[in-house]
């Protein structure tokens, strides 16, 4: 066979290789990891619906309505779907898997192309272990999977564009444009950004890049009729896209996922590395093609500090657009490395004469002798250039599949890996799954969590609000349904007035309530206060018997939000055949302190109460105050932030607090009720973020300096309005169900160690709960339709 033959059929094993390794790896548990294959499916049904085709709706992911996601994949995938007759999530695999697979072919021709064959073969091979495109996979960032093949084709087609006619180049070089734009928005930027200064330093030094000014209209006229092949969406798609991209949730969940300088700073010197390549393969510090893989790096690299001047996008995505002239760069160490140690070798070897020693020795001496020169003739025969050089690579990739975590080989399981943590369908879940899609009726609203709720969604062709993070979310009108889905699937009722958050999880009787931080430096409030009602009792007598009730064993008779534009109130009434408990948390506008009053009211003659036995979690160093029967201050370290109780009603004796490494865990308080048969106690709880001045927190000492007069002051203005009004932002489950129109409530219910795949412990929510019903459970799923 010829040695071209030879190569080529090498570089078709590879991509055989990393074909087969994606589509098993995906499909090793049955269905493929990753929750936005349910999105990908959603996108899919919109688009091959009934009626007219709107590429910017989607009527299932999170609620349906306005979609940003590009219909590219989808289109393709459909086609597949519809030719094939292969199951959704089968064809899905199948046709990323590829598109994953021809990414190895493309890294193979830009190196091949920029730099020489040996190192082609080298960055195929990793890109076909490739941890970023793999893990992209298992995630399900199908389109963007496909761009990452699309952009090294287009720019591999640029840089040969000699090889081509004018018509074959152009042809082919827009519909590949035209199709980026077409399937990923992100990509799409990238693409033109990437391009942006190669251009301008074309127009502005072109014999200096090697090329001509005319080089520029041979990159740019395919951009622009590939734009115009698409124009009928983009033209839609663009002011949309402006419009309805973004909001302020979602900027301050991006702000607080950022990139630090620090850790992408050591890869700004690939560009530099691939200047100096440039001068050994080019003879000369700017050649067109290095210059392109340089700013390859370069663009991205400053994408992900774009936080620093305001720009609020996901910052590690634009990682993935360097995996391949990282991968470029550690192919053209290795061969360049390998090349030298192997051309060093056969000089030294061609210095070296293993001859005879001129003095008389034994004949057992002059027999070893004779050896050692046999093996070292037989080892100069051996160790030829060539040989040397496949040693030195061999020695390279172990090293590289060891020592670099940017590669995942299936002898490490580091793939599997990865397909575990990303895995959110199995067969309980897929059943499930099919019984809403064949029992409920089209347009049924679906409430699940983040990632099983994107699979329900597309798979079942229901509306289906997820409990997504704003950090995952793109619209702004998703931003509000993924909150209810969210509060829903955690509490009851909230009252939020910007400075504090007060939640109520009524029938789940985990807090009850709830005190959280409203936080200056993040958008996820902080828990700071647990009234905790399984530890709480309340003592009574009946006609001189002694009684006791846990709270959390008083069955709920009435919970509801009062409120007007002044106050928010959450009351829960709770109680037996003896007595009434009331729990009130009572929140004021523009106030940093809620008024939590509990009463306790006898239903008939001979009930009296005698004590209140409260508990209350926590978590942080108290501030040290000389009457713990007035306040008790809490400063939590990890949030900065600052707790208060003030004890409006006196208890009876100091709390009780336990600490666990001097940190307060628990605080106990007891009240005497005075054996009457009404009684009533109510405090002020707070919790605040004060200051982000590390110096404060730093000991004891300084604690208690900084916190001690806060403390004090907050004795007498604990109620006083603040300057700023952020306004109301409440949440009551049943006008929010009500409202929107939900029909059932997903959860699973599997006893996880992962929070995030589990909602277990709201299931008393509501399974309890009068409001909902159980229409379908297994060892995974709990169905509740809503009455």
């Amino acid at each position: 066979m010829p040695k071209s033959n030879r190569m080529y059929v090498l570089l078709l094993l590879i991509f055989s290789f990393a074909f087969v390794y994606r589509l098993l790896l995906l499909l090793w548990s049955g269905f493929p990891p990753g929750a936005d294959i349910g999105l990908h499916n959603s996108v899919i049904y919109s688009i091959t619906g009934s009626g007219n085709t709107d590429f910017l709706y989607n009527y299932y992911h999170i609620g349906g309505g306005v979609s940003l996601t590009f219909p590219g994949y989808h289109i393709f995938t459909a086609g597949v779907m519809l030719f094939t007759g292969l199951p959704e999530y089968v064809a899905h695999a199948a046709v990323v898997s590829l598109f994953s697979a021809l990414i190895v072919l493309c890294t193979f021709l830009i190196t091949k192309r920029v730099f020489s064959v040996s190192a082609a073969y080298i960055v195929a091979f990793l890109a076909a272990i490739s941890r970023f495109d793999i893990e992209m996979l298992t995630w399900a960032g199908y389109p963007n999977v496909i761009t990452l093949m699309l952009i090294p084709l287009t720019y591999y087609l640029y840089l040969e564009k000699d090889r081509f006619t004018k018509v074959p180049f152009f042809v082919s070089t827009s519909i590949l444009a035209g199709s980026i734009f077409l399937t990923h928005s992100l990509s799409s930027a990238m693409f033109i950004g990437i391009l942006t200064p190669v251009i301008l330093f074309v127009l502005l030094w072109p014999k200096a890049m090697g090329t001509q000014r005319k080089t520029v209209l041979y990159w740019v006229l395919p951009m622009v009729f590939g734009a115009l092949l698409v124009s009928p969406f983009l033209i839609q798609a663009v002011p949309t896209y402006l419009a309805q991209y973004g909001s302020a949730e979602i900027d301050n969940a991006a702000f607080s996922r950022i990139l630090a300088y620090w850790i992408v700073a050591p890869l700004f010197l690939i560009v530099g590395a691939f200047f100096a390549f440039s001068t050994k393969y080019y003879k000369k510090l700017l050649a067109l093609p290095t210059f392109l893989l340089a700013m390859w790096v370069f663009v991205p690299l400053v994408c992900t500090q774009g936080y620093l001047v305001g720009a609020p996008v996901d910052y590690n995505r634009f990682l993935y657009f360097l995996v391949l002239p990282i991968l470029v760069f550690i192919g053209i160490l290795m061969d360049h490395g390998a090349e030298t140690i192997a051309l060093g070798v056969e000089k030294y070897r061609g210095r070296v004469h293993l001859g005879r020693y001129k003095v008389k020795v034994s004949k057992r001496i002059e027999g070893l002798q004779r050896k050692f020169e046999n093996t070292g003739h037989r080892l100069a025969v051996v160790s030829t250039r060539k040989r040397i050089y496949s040693f030195c690579i061999l020695v390279f990739l172990l090293f590289s599949f060891v020592a670099l975590p940017i590669f995942v080989t299936p002898s490490l399981g580091v793939g599997q890996t990865l397909q575990s943590y990303y895995q959110t369908m199995d067969n309980p879940k897929w059943e499930a799954t099919q019984w809403l899609k064949n029992n409920t009726a089209p347009g049924s609203v679906l409430v699940a969590d983040a990632l099983y709720g994107w699979w329900l969604g597309g798979f079942t062709q229901r509306p289906t609000l997820s409990a997504v993070d704003p950090a995952y979310l793109t619209v702004n009108r998703e931003v509000d349904n993924a909150s209810f889905a969210a509060k829903l699937l955690d509490t009851d009722y909230i009252i939020d007035n910007g400075y504090i958050q007060v939640r109520e999880d009524g029938y789940a009787s985990r807090h009850n309530p709830e005190i959280l931080v409203k936080q200056n430096w993040t958008y996820n409030p902080y828990s700071f206060f647990t009234f905790d009602g399984n530890g709480s009792s309340i003592e009574y007598e009946i006609n001189g018997v002694d009684q006791t009730a846990r709270i959390n064993d008083l069955a709920i008779k009435d919970m509801r939000i009062e409120n007007n534009s002044d106050y928010a109130s959450i009351i829960v009434v709770k109680g037996n055949n003896d007595f009434n408990y009331t729990l009130y948390s009572t929140l004021y506008r523009d106030v940093r302190f809620v008024n939590v009053t509990m009463t306790f009211t006898a239903l008939h003659q001979g009930v009296t109460f005698s004590k209140l036995e409260m508990t209350i979690g926590t978590n942080g160093l108290q501030v040290r105050y000389a009457n713990d029967l007035a306040t008790i201050g809490l400063v939590d370290l990890g949030t900065k932030s600052f707790g208060q109780l003030i004890f409006s009603t006196t208890p009876q004796g100091d709390p009780y607090i336990t600490k666990i490494g001097g940190v307060v865990k628990v605080i106990q308080v007891e009240y005497d009720l005075s054996e009457k048969d009404s009684g009533q106690v109510q405090l002020l709880t707070g919790a605040y973020s004060e200051t982000n001045n590390q110096s404060k927190y730093d000991n004891q000492g300084a604690i208690d300096d900084y916190f001690l007069d806060i403390v004090r002051g907050n004795l007498d203005t604990a109620l006083n309005k603040m300057p700023t009004d952020y306004g109301w932002d409440n949440f009551d489950y049943q006008a929010e169900l009500h409202n929107r129109q939900a029909s059932y409530v997903v959860l699973s219910i599997k006893d996880d160690t992962n929070p995030d795949k589990t909602e277990l412990d709201v299931d008393a929510k509501f399974r309890l709960d009068p409001l909902f019903s159980l229409v379908f459970i297994n060892e995974e799923v709990a169905i509740y339709r809503v009455n």
